[in-house]
């Protein structure tokens, strides 16, 4: 498998950065546990473009992810200002479906955030049936059966 420029995926993982921002705090002063998601959801997302599948054309064609089923477990509080790292890897890949991991931490005091599990199924938009996910879907992914390491372990350059 090759990435659009024709390079080697790299190890498999995908690195997403974010600065937590001041919206994402809730009234208990932490990041408000929705938002773990919403970054998982950015994470896969960038995961995806960033190994060739065009998203905006798949909407076209009325095809495209959709979540069954997540799982999360949350292992300490970020606050405003922290600067996150969500790591996510396909651990699976079947006919219809495939099974994400995500590992959120914080590298500056390389503390463990959360782990999540996203199971995803590919689907028809349009009549909501599970579909074959295709090969333009898998090109690119990289099936991990053993997770990466933290990112302070095995920084990646150049992943959002």
């Amino acid at each position: 498998m090759t990435t659009p420029d024709g390079d080697p995926p790299p190890q498999g993982f995908f690195d997403f950065r974010h600065t937590v921002g001041d919206d994402e705090i809730d009234s208990q002063q932490h990041v408000h546990n929705l938002r773990y998601l919403q970054w998982t959801l950015w994470a896969a997302g960038d995961h995806v473009r960033a190994v060739g599948w065009d998203t905006k054309a798949a909407l076209r064609r009325g095809v495209g992810w959709v979540v069954r089923e997540h799982s999360v477990q949350y292992r300490a509080a970020a606050v405003a200002g922290d600067q996150i790292v969500v790591r996510t890897w396909v651990q699976d890949m079947q006919r219809f479906a495939s099974r994400r991991k995500y590992l959120i931490c914080r590298p500056a005091d390389q503390n463990v955030l959360a782990r999540v599990e996203t199971r995803w199924v590919f689907v028809d938009l349009k009549n909501h049936r599970a579909l074959a996910i295709p090969e333009d879907a898998r090109r690119g992914l990289v099936v991990l059966n053993a997770p990466p390491p933290p990112p302070w372990e095995s920084p990646v350059e150049g992943n959002r």
